[in-house]
This record gives C-alpha cells, structure tokens and sequence, in this order.
C-alpha cells in the first residue's frame, strides 16, 4: 500500500454505500449500486478516467531527462486489455475479478509513476495538473459519468418501490392473519416519502447527497424492521426465527462483499475475517437446524449469530478509525457497524 503522503494518481474504487439491513431481501438502497450493470456502468467511467490519467502520465514522463516510459507504457497495455473486456463480463464475480485486477495494475502504475518521477527530477504538482487537465477535456469521462447515473437511478428506484411494494404486502399478510398494522403502516407512510429525496439525489449525481439519503433510508427502514419483526414474532417462533436466519444470510452476503473490497484495496482487516468465518459456520448451522427441526441447536446457534454481528461490528469500526481507506469506505464501514449492531439487538437471549 502507498504510504500517506504519496500522490495516488489513478485510483479504482467501486462505490459501496451501504444503507440498512432490510425487512426483506431487495435492499433499497444497497442492491442497485451491488446489480451488474450498475456496477459495469461504475466501473467503466472509472476505467475511462484511470486511462485518461494513465495516457497523460506517460506524456509527462516522457518530457523526463533520462526517464523509461517502457513499464509505464506496459502498465498501461496492461489495463487497456482488462477494460476493454468489461462489457462482456456476465457475472458479479467475474467483474470484481476484473476490478481487482485492474485496482492491481493501477497501484503498480502509480508506484513506477513516482519512483520515475522523483529519480529524474520530475515535479509532482506538474504531474498532477497535467494529468487533471487532461481528464477535464476528455469527453468520454461525462459520458460514462452519466451512462452510470442513468444505470443507478433506473434500478435504484425500482429497488426502492419494490421494497416499498414488498412491505405492504407483508403488512397486509399479517393483517389478514388478525394482526393489527395501524399503529406500523404510519412508518411504511414515513419510509415511502424517502423518494422524492432518492431521486433529487440521483438526479443531482452527488455521492455526499445519495450519502446522506442513504442514512435516513436506514433509519427509517429499521424502525420498520423492528416493528415487523415484532409483529412476526407474535405469529410464532418458527416464523421469527426463519426471518432472522434469513437476514443473517443478507448480512453473510453483504460482508463477503465488504471484506474482499478492503483486501483489494491491501489493507490488513484484521478481526473482520475470523468474525466473517465464524458468522459463516454458524447460519450454515442453524440452517442446517433449522431443517432438521432442532429447536434447541437453534436457538444456540441464533445465541452465537448475536455475538459474530457484534464481534463484525467491532472489527469493521477498528478498521474505520485505524486505516487509511477509499473515499467514503469509513463511512461505509461505520453504517454498516451500527446496522449489525441493530440486528444483534433485535435476536432475543443474551450473547
């Protein structure tokens, strides 16, 4: 990793925010930025600006007396041939395979950059203002800037309606089942007025915005959740416990993610890995208890999901305060600390 203080030239970081641990499968603020086209569309604006950096870097170290804009110019092939395979890519995981190689290819970059530029005198304020004017004038960079926006915004409201269309439907179910809502369906009511405010986000192309929207979705999704899950609660202990095995699942998935991002950006994460793993091993279990119909084995292992959401939170909140991360990876970190935090709370027993 570049120690702090170097200039990181180039830098690809797929955009994470992370929002809440929802009522339900289809997460409203987190599954459109995690579908594929979003995050190809993501993906190929970053290439596109990595490349315009790239192309201007080696002109400047070029003008260099002495300089070998040889393993530059290599680097460079590099990255254009993983680029250039990115509309093709038909899976999540082949195209974080592609990501972390060009993340790879770009840090590399970034290293011969500095190592050339400080050996021949070169000038890194010079650099910097060349490799800036160069992404302001390509056009291409807005292109792809807005074929991302457009890609979000299309499947982050649909995500949002269906989310909001999915609660209904359960607030209903129960509802048929004698259950009163009346004094829950005010916050679906309060949740659902979040999209004026989603789509005036995405409109505008602001991250800090979409940021800050993202947060109030999660509160106010939790308030939700908790309620529901009250409600579902009262309707048995099989249905509760199917629910929360469910949303371990969610969080399992959502962590996977978290982590591989951080180990692509070569950070040490610490105590997140062994708390991943034993989360991991133990919904495997209760999964596998619940099936079976052991009642006692699952509630000892919904005993111990409480205490790998807690031991998660923990890490990733070390991770937020101690390392040096992406743009608006800490913040990512801390939300998503406080939601496993909300989940351990809402799984009855003590840990």
């Amino acid at each position: 990793m570049l120690r702090p203080g170097f200039p990181v030239v180039l830098c690809l970081t797929l955009l994470v925010i992370f929002t809440c641990i929802p009522v339900h499968a289809a997460d409203p603020g987190t599954s459109a930025v995690a579908s594929l086209p979003v995050q190809q569309a993501y993906l190929a604006w970053m290439a596109e600006v990595s490349d315009a950096e790239m192309v201007a870097t080696i002109s400047y170290v070029e003008t260099l007396y002495g300089a070998d804009t040889g393993p530059l110019v290599s680097l460079h092939t590099n990255f254009s041939q993983t680029r250039s395979a990115l509309g093709s890519t038909s899976s999540l995981p082949a195209l974080n395979n592609q990501t972390s190689l060009m993340q790879k290819t770009v840090l590399a970059f970034n290293r011969e950059t500095i190592n050339q530029t400080r050996a021949h005198q070169g000038k890194i304020a010079d650099l910097r203002a060349q490799t800036g004017k160069a992404v302001t004038a390509n056009p291409y960079i807005t292109m792809r800037k807005d074929a991302y926006w457009s890609a979000r915004s299309t499947r982050q409201l649909a995500d949002f309606d269906a989310w909001v269309d999915q609660t209904q439907k359960t607030l209903d179910s129960l509802q048929a089942q004698g259950f009163s809502v009346t004094d829950t369906q005010p916050y679906l009511v309060r949740f659902t007025s979040l999209r004026a405010d989603v789509k005036a986000s995405l409109d505008a192309k602001d991250f800090d915005r979409m940021d800050a929207t993202a947060l109030r979705i999660r509160d106010r999704s939790a308030e939700i959740t908790g309620r529901i899950a009250a409600l579902q609660g009262e309707v048995s202990g099989d249905t509760t416990t199917s629910f929360r095995i469910a949303e371990a699942d969610r969080v399992v998935a959502r962590a996977t993610r978290i982590n591989r991002q951080l180990v692509e950006q070569i950070l040490d994460i610490g105590a997140a890995d062994p708390a991943l793993f034993s989360l991991k091993t133990d919904v495997r279990v209760a999964h596998g208890a619940l099936n079976g119909g052991q009642s006692g084995l699952v509630a000892t292992q919904m005993t111990h999901i409480k205490k790998d959401y807690r031991d998660l939170a923990a890490a990733y909140r070390d991770i937020a305060v101690s390392s040096i991360l992406p743009e608006g990876m800490a913040d990512t970190l801390r939300a998503t600390s406080l939601s496993l935090e909300t989940a351990s709370d809402q799984i009855g027993g003590e840990a």
